[in-house]
């Protein structure tokens, strides 16, 4: 018995990795994308922050999601990356966000348009709207932001994590508000 669970594991388990790779027509190159959000800290003083690992898919049928990891965060300074992921994200709870976005009845259009889309970041979901640009490239389709998408820190339980931050760097302010722009390079599979 043990023989024939696993002889069907070696067998399924296979076909089941494939299925799920052929139901996604583009897949994320990391190495082609960026997301990068803005801290805005004493008021007037912005730092552009990124995350380095990224990964996602677009369905034939229009279905896109993105997952960030979010300990992948670089802010190009040691001490904040650590502070950021332990305080704000919280990392060891929280370990990734996903947007995904249902094109299903728009389809995967060439030009500008709004999407919306559905950001789960520090276990809050919410809908939120983004203008994008969407250009066809040989074998790529590239999603960019035409303009930020603010986000309010609060909206997604972070005003907690701010304010820690805020004392332990000694620092004034830290705004609520963060533009986030993105470019991200799907491609085509075979």
């Amino acid at each position: 018995m043990k023989q024939r669970l696993k002889l069907a594991a070696q067998i399924l388990l296979p076909l089941l990795l494939l299925s799920q790779a052929v139901a996604a027509d583009w897949v994320l190159d990391n190495d082609k994308s960026a997301l990068y959000f803005v801290s805005i800290k004493k008021e007037n003083v912005a730092e552009t922050h990124t995350f380095k690992n990224l990964s996602g898919l677009i369905t034939e049928a229009g279905q896109g999601s993105l997952t960030i990891d979010l300990a992948s965060l670089e802010t190009n300074i040691d001490i904040r990356n650590t502070r950021m992921r332990d305080h704000l994200f919280e990392t060891s709870k929280f370990a990734t966000a996903t947007v995904s976005v249902d094109l299903t009845q728009t389809g995967l259009k060439p030009g500008i348009q709004t999407v919306k889309v559905i950001l789960d970041l520090h276990g809050v979901k919410k809908e939120i709207p983004a203008v994008v640009a969407i250009t066809e490239v040989g074998n790529t389709v590239q999603v960019a932001s035409v303009a930020p998408v603010i986000l309010d820190a609060a909206e997604f339980d972070l005003a907690g994590g701010l304010t820690t931050l805020r004392e332990i760097g000694a620092v004034a302010s830290i705004s609520n508000a963060v533009p986030v722009t993105f470019f991200l390079s799907f491609a085509k599979q075979d």
